[in-house]
């Protein structure tokens, strides 16, 4: 007995190694289409599901499609409410593991043929690198699940005379009951809902249990795998909260139901001769209940988000809390989360700065506090320099790098809009003052068209694209002036024989403004650059460096966009 014992031991841990080597390997892979297919197919819910589904059936992990999902509502791409579809449709794609488990563990035993497949594979991944060393990786994985599984059905002898079906809770309300919070005890343990259904389908195929208790217990494990996520989420941003409580609200109701209606869901699957096998009747009912219940809360997916809003409401977080360090676990999701602080950190820079250099402005915005956003920016380095990205992937490689190259600036640019002095002096000084106005009114419209566009609405996201594109040009163009004419305007300033005290004053402010319109054309170019790296799509193309008017900057320089500016 002691060697049974060891041996389902022992199955129990290689499954539960192998599924975690898996979505490692399998979400490196398939990361940058994955995110692809969750981004575009999540505006409408049924699109939501059947992206949600896929990819979890492929990467072989609900949390993992949840992290990358909750990395796009963090950072915009996605509302809450659209990222409803694709948690329903992650709940239908763990189901993939039973029907893996049933056709390639159980039925046709690949425990043997294993052995030298994990050795070629274990050589592709300690001699290959990049994607082969990967691809090993995979391989070896379903090595382990697969030598797992047969460890576990060797094990299962330490059961004989001991678990029968007769030996379990009757087949009651209350006893399926009873075998539901089993299947909830085993998964929390277990922290995984695919090794009990795992274990549940050889148990079944041994004999241990018969079809409805199996049933019971599989309904147990798919509302247990929702704790995890619920401790997960403890201290975690709204947006996870929100995702986890839904996810447990959605499993508890649909499990619920199913438990209330076991009869009529076991019905077609008991005595039915195209279901003669109880292991394949057992992963057609885990994967039909699961579907059943999300069709069922598919027409009310807006209100149910609407609910779950109001019970999770709005706070303000900092960022430190925004960037959590469990999303780490998944690097494109966790640079999501950076470039959403960092766009919210210019548009707050912008708003702050743009106000102080506006025609009215009689002093710098006071409520900008320099020192606290540079221990803003200061958190958010850090957490970027704390993302492993991994290799081989160039463009996430090159997103990091646009987005550490943002980050930069910021600190740059927010160092510069403390410095009241200077900025004063460029406000008031008649040899700057058009120009700081002008950079003004561009920070402004900047701060105004920064915010995301509604997720799934396109012609917005063009419109807000173009006009990005327009202020980066202006930007460029007034760096560009500004450099032709910082010269001249040095000698000017110093033709006028003032006391040095000014002379020195006005030749700051000069080079204050200089770069604090670098900084800024810096700061729009990195983040279109890396939202395009976001979306798969090429980086746009830099402004050219065309012959620009030396002459002072336009009284209104919004006359020629279709949008003009209200100030």
């Amino acid at each position: 007995m002691s060697g049974a014992l060891l041996a389902l031991l022992g199955g129990v841990g290689l499954f539960l190694y192998g599924m975690h080597l898996l979505t490692q390997d399998l979400r490196v892979l398939v990361s940058g289409g994955a995110r692809d297919l969750l981004r575009r197919s999540a505006g409408r819910p049924v699109g939501g599901i059947l992206a949600g589904a896929a990819v979890t059936a492929i990467i072989q992990s609900s949390s993992a499609t949840m992290v990358m999902t909750l990395g796009f509502v963090g950072a915009g791409i996605l509302s809450f409410s659209q990222s409803l579809g694709i948690v329903l449709g992650a709940n239908i794609g763990t189901t993939f593991t039973g029907w893996m488990v049933m056709a390639l563990g159980v039925k046709v035993s690949l425990g043997t043929v294993a052995y030298p497949a994990l050795f070629v594979a274990a050589l592709a991944g300690v001699l290959g690198s990049g994607r082969v060393a990967r691809l090993g990786g995979v391989v070896a994985a379903l090595c382990l699940i697969f030598i797992g599984i047969e460890l576990m059905k060797e094990g299962m002898g330490v059961f004989d005379g001991l678990l029968q079906p007769e030996a379990l809770p009757t087949d009651t309300l209350l006893g399926r009951a009873q075998l539901v919070l089993l299947g909830i005890f085993v998964t929390v343990v277990t922290q995984s809902s695919s090794a009990g259904v795992a274990a549940a389908i050889v148990l079944l195929s041994e004999g241990h249990l018969n079809f409805a208790q199996a049933a019971a217990m599989v309904i147990g494990m798919t509302v247990g795998t929702t704790f995890t996520g619920i401790l997960a989420s403890l201290g975690g941003t709204v947006a996870m909260r929100r995702t986890a409580l839904a996810n447990l609200i959605f499993n508890l109701t649909k499990g619920t139901i199913a438990l209330l209606v076991l009869d009529l869901l076991l019905r077609p699957l008991t005595g039915n001769p195209w279901v003669a096998d109880p292991t394949l009747a057992l992963v057609l009912f885990h994967t039909g209940f699961t579907i059943v219940g999300a069709l069922l809360f598919l027409p009310f997916v807006a209100p149910f988000a609407r609910l779950i809003e109001r019970l999770v409401p709005d706070r303000p977080e900092t960022p430190a809390a925004l960037l959590d360090p469990r999303f780490k676990a998944d690097p494109p999701a966790a640079l999501d989360l950076v470039l959403a602080q960092a766009r919210s950190q210019f548009g707050q820079l912008a708003t702050s700065l743009g106000g102080a250099l506006s025609a009215g402005a009689r002093r710098p915005d006071p409520a900008f506090d320099a020192s606290a956003f540079a221990r803003d920016m200061e958190v958010l380095i850090a957490y970027l320099s704390q993302i492993s990205l991994p290799d081989g992937d160039r463009r996430q490689t090159e997103r990091y790098g646009e987005l550490m190259s943002m980050a930069d600036h910021l600190r740059r640019l927010g160092f510069r809009a403390g410095q009241c002095g200077r900025m004063t002096v460029a406000l008031y000084e008649p040899l700057l003052r058009r120009e700081a106005r002008y950079l003004g009114a561009i920070l402004r419209r900047t701060a105004d068209a920064l915010p995301e566009a509604e997720p799934g609405d396109g012609i917005a996201r063009e419109a807000r694209d173009r006009t990005l594109s327009a202020l980066h040009k202006r930007l460029h163009r007034g760096q560009a002036r500004l450099g032709r004419r910082e010269d001249r305007l040095r000698r000017r300033i110093l033709s006028t024989r003032a006391a040095p005290p000014r002379l020195f004053a006005v030749t700051d402010a000069l080079r204050w403004l200089r770069r604090s319109t670098a900084h800024a054309e810096r700061l729009l170019a990195h983040l279109r650059a890396a939202e395009a790296h976001a979306e798969r799509r090429p980086p746009p193309a830099e402004p050219a460096a065309d012959g620009v008017a030396d002459g002072p900057a336009p009284t209104a320089p919004w006359a020629a966009s279709p949008h003009p500016a209200s100030d």
